[in-house]
C-alpha cells in the first residue's frame, strides 16, 4: 500500500464510494463517521492523510482539524475536505481553519490523486527532517504567532505569467491586500527568477497556451538549488484540473483550482509561507544538532567522532591522488598543574586560549581538533614533510611564545605544549589508526625528552 487515508463521512454511501476510489490507488482506507470518532481511528490506525466531509453529524472538516491539531502526534495530519456544494465562503473559512484543500463533489480523481500524491509528499519531507533533527539531537523554540508574522511580513513574492500585462495587473491586486514585496516576470524570464534575492514565493500563471512553458519553468525551479526551496503557487487560469493536477505532481506546493483569486491566494500563500519558515527552523535545526554533535564546546574545535573521519579521507585522498599529509597529536605540558593550582574556569581558559592560537597558524584546509581533556590533533592534507615540519614549530611557537592570562593568576602564567607528528601518503594505503598510534608514541618521546619540543620524522627534521 501506498499509505493509509482516514475517510471521514456522516454518509456511508459517500465513504463506501471513496474508498473503491482510494483503494483503486493502492491506498488502505480506513473510516470514521463523525469528529467523535475522528482521534479514536486515527490514533490506532496512524493515517497518512485524512479525508474528510465539509459537513458532518456532528460538526465539520474544521472541527476534525482542530481535533487531530490538539494531539502533538496527529497535529500535521494533512486534511483535505470535500464539498458537495460549490461556495467560495465556505471554502475560504475550511482555509482560514487550517485545512489544506477542499475539493468538490463529486471528487476528480486526477486532482483527487494528484493533492494526495503532494500532500503525502511534503509530511514525508518533512517527516525526514523531524527524524534528523531527532537523530542530531537539534531542537527548535517553539515559533511564536509574533514571530512568524515578522518572518511573513519580510517575505518576497514574484508574479509570474505568459503576459506582462497579467503579471502586473495580478500584482497591482495582490498588492492592497498582501505585506509581501511583490515583483513581476514573464515566464521567460527564468534567469531573472533564480537572482538574488530570490522570491520566497512564485506565482505562476498555467494558461492553455502557456502551460507547457509554465510546467517546464516550474518543475526547472524545483530542481535548481537557488529556487529549491521557494514556495511556488500554480494558477491554472481558466480553471483545468488536468493542468493543476500536473502542476502539483511537477512540485507546486499549492494550486488554486479555481483560477485567480486573491483572498484564496492570500490564504494559500501565508500557509504555505508558514510552512516554509518551519521547514527554515527545522534545516537549521539539523544542522545545528550535526554540528554541536561534532564540535567541542568549550573551544569551538571539532571532537574525536569529526577528528577519525577527516583522517580517513585524508588517506583516502592522499593514496588515490598520490600526495601526502601530516598527523600530529600536542598535549599542553603539566596542565593538571594549572587547574590544581587556579582551579578549572582557569584551565578552561588556558585550552580556549590555546585553541585559538594554535587555530591561527593552521591554513584553512587543516584540521584541528580537541580528541582529550589538553590534548589536541592536527591533519594537514596533501603537506609535504618541509610543510609539516614548518607547521609542527609554528604550532609550538603559538604556545610558548607568549605566557597566558590565567584567571586566578597575579601575573601570566608560561605554558608548553609536546607534539608528535608522523607522516602519511606518498601513494600508500595507510591505516589510520596506525598513524594515530605512531604519533602518541612521538608524543610521549617528546614529553620524555623534556617536554617543550617537537618530535618529527627524520625526513620532516631535515626538510624543516
Amino acid at each position: 500500500m501506498q499509505g493509509t487515508i482516514l475517510v471521514i463521512d456522516g454518509v456511508s454511501t459517500n465513504r463506501i464510494m471513496l474508498k473503491v476510489q482510494l483503494a483503486a490507488a493502492y491506498y488502505d482506507v480506513v473510516q470514521a463517521g463523525s469528529v467523535a470518532e475522528v482521534l479514536q481511528a486515527a490514533r490506532r490506525h496512524r493515517p497518512d492523510l485524512v479525508l474528510c466531509a465539509m459537513s458532518l453529524p456532528d460538526g465539520s472538516a474544521a472541527d476534525v482539524k482542530r481535533e487531530l491539531a490538539g494531539d502533538e502526534a496527529l497535529g500535521d495530519l494533512p486534511v483535505i475536505a470535500v464539498s458537495d456544494w460549490e461556495g467560495s465562503k465556505a471554502r475560504l473559512a475550511a482555509l482560514a481553519a487550517g485545512i489544506d484543500d477542499v475539493l468538490q463533489q463529486p471528487v476528480d480523481d486526477v486532482i483527487l490523486q494528484a493533492r494526495i500524491r503532494s500532500l503525502l509528499r511534503a509530511r514525508s519531507s518533512t517527516e525526514e527532517l523531524n527524524l534528523q533533527r531527532d537523530a542530531s539531537h537539534g531542537f527548535i523554540l517553539p515559533l511564536s504567532d509574533r514571530a512568524c508574522a515578522e518572518d511573513l511580513r519580510d517575505a518576497s513574492v514574484a508574479v509570474v505569467a505568459q503576459d506582462p500585462r497579467t503579471a502586473m495587473a495580478w500584482r497591482d491586486r495582490l498588492a492592497g491586500r498582501l505585506p509581501y514585496a511583490l515583483r513581476t516576470h514573464s515566464i521567460s524570464d527564468i534567469q531573472g527568477l533564480m537572482q538574488a534575492p530570490v522570491a520566497d514565493a512564485i506565482i505562476i500563471e498555467l494558461t492553455e497556451a502557456s502551460a507547457g512553458p509554465g510546467l517546464r519553468l516550474l518543475a526547472d525551479l524545483r530542481a535548481r538549488a537557488a529556487t529549491r526551496q521557494s514556495v511556488v503557487i500554480a494558477v491554472p487560469n481558466p480553471a483545468d484540473p488536468h493542468i493543476a493536477a500536473e502542476a502539483l505532481d511537477r512540485g507546486a506546493h499549492d494550486v488554486l483550482q479555481s483560477g485567480f483569486d486573491v483572498e484564496e491566494l492570500e490564504l494559500r500563500l501565508a500557509a504555505q509561507l508558514q510552512q516554509k519558515i518551519r521547514k527554515v527552523r527545522l534545516r537549521d535545526s539539523v544542522r545545528n544538532g550535526l554540528r554541536a554533535a561534532v564540535l567541542d564546546p568549550m573551544t569551538g574545535l571539532y571532537n574525536r567522532r569529526y577528528a577519525k573521519p577527516f583522517l580517513d579521507r585524508a588517506a583516502h585522498s592522499a593514496a588515490a591522488n598520490g600526495e601526502k599529509f601530516a598527523v600530529m597529536l600536542a598535549d599542553l605540558d603539566h596542565f593538571k598543574r594549572i587547574n590544581d593550582l587556579y582551579g578549572h574556569p582557569a584551565g578552561d581558559a588556558v585550552l580556549i586560549e590555546a585553541a585559538r592560537r594554535m587555530q591561527a597558524v593552521l591554513r584553512p584546509a587543516d584540521l584541528l581538533a580537541r580528541v582529550g581533556g589538553e590534548e589536541f590533533m592536527a591533519v594537514l592534507p596533501g603537506a609535504t614533510e618541509a610543510e609539516a615540519g614548518l607547521a609542527a614549530i609554528a604550532l609550538c611557537n603559538a604556545i610558548n611564545s607568549a605566557p597566558f592570562e590565567v584567571p586566578g593568576a597575579a601575573e601570566p602564567v608560561k605554558i608548553t605544549i609536546s607534539i608528535g607528528a608522523v607522516m602519511g601518503g606518498g601513494g600508500n594505503a595507510d591505516n589510520t589508526a596506525s598513524l594515530v598510534e605512531k604519533a602518541d608514541q612521538a608524543l610521549y618521546s617528546a614529553k620524555d625528552a623534556g617536554r617543550n619540543q617537537v618530535i618529527l620524522p627524520r625526513e620532516c627534521t631535515q626538510a624543516a
